[in-house]
C-alpha cells in the first residue's frame, strides 16, 4: 500500500457498502464517476476534510462487513471519500483483526486468545476447530476459522465469534451461557 491512490476500483458492492455510510459522492473528488462543472471549482480540504476522519473505522467496517474483506480498489474509494491517505487507512485495516485485506470466505469464525479465554479451555476449542476444519486461516467449506485477540466476552470465556459477510451482515457469538445473577 502507496501514501498515493492506486489504479484499482471498487466493485458495486464495496461502492454501495461506502455510500451507505457516507451518502452519494458530490464530486469526482470524492469518486463519483461523472466529472461536472462543481468539479472545476470545488474541492474539500483543511478542516471539512479532517473532519470526517472518524468515519474511517465505521467505512472499513461498512466494506468488510458486506464484502467479507477490504480490497485495495474499496480502500482508495473510501479514503478519496474522506481525504484520508491510502497507507493510513491500511494501517488501521491490518491492525484489527476482524478485517481482512485478502480474499477470504464470506464466513469466518474468530476464536479468543487471550488470557481469559485461554485459561478457561480456549485450547480444546482450537483442537476441536483444527479437528473438523483444519488449521486456522485455511479456508474449509466456505468459511475460515481464525485466532482473535479479546472478543470482549471475557466473562464468558472461551468465546468464539461468527461473522457472516452481507447486507447485513449477521454476528453471532458463541460462548458458554452466562449463569443467571443469584440474589442474596
Amino acid at each position: 500500500m502507496d501514501l498515493h491512490f492506486g489504479d484499482s476500483k471498487p466493485t458495486d458492492e464495496e461502492r454501495a457498502a461506502v455510500d451507505a455510510l457516507l451518502g452519494p459522492p458530490e464530486s469526482a473528488w470524492e469518486g463519483a464517476d461523472d466529472r461536472t462543472d462543481a468539479d472545476l471549482r470545488w474541492a474539500r480540504g483543511g478542516r471539512e476534510a479532517r473532519e470526517r476522519r472518524d468515519q474511517l473505522l465505521p467505512g472499513l467496517h461498512a466494506i468488510n462487513d458486506r464484502v467479507g474483506w477490504i480490497s485495495e480498489g474499496a480502500l482508495d474509494y473510501l479514503c478519496r471519500r474522506l481525504t484520508v491517505p491510502p497507507a493510513e487507512a491500511y494501517g488501521v485495516a491490518t491492525f484489527y483483526a476482524m478485517f481482512a485485506v485478502k480474499p477470504r470466505p464470506a464466513k469466518v469464525v474468530h476464536v479468543c486468545t487471550d488470557l481469559a479465554c485461554a485459561t478457561r479451555g480456549a485450547r480444546a476449542l482450537y483442537a476441536g476447530l483444527e479437528e473438523r476444519l483444519g488449521a486456522a486461516g485455511s479456508a474449509s467449506g466456505g468459511l475460515v476459522w481464525q485466532e482473535s485477540p479479546c472478543l470482549g466476552l471475557c466473562e464468558r470465556a472461551p468465546a468464539a465469534l461468527v461473522i457472516q459477510a452481507g447486507e447485513p451482515a449477521p454476528l453471532r457469538g458463541l460462548c458458554p451461557r452466562t449463569p443467571a445473577p443469584q440474589s442474596p
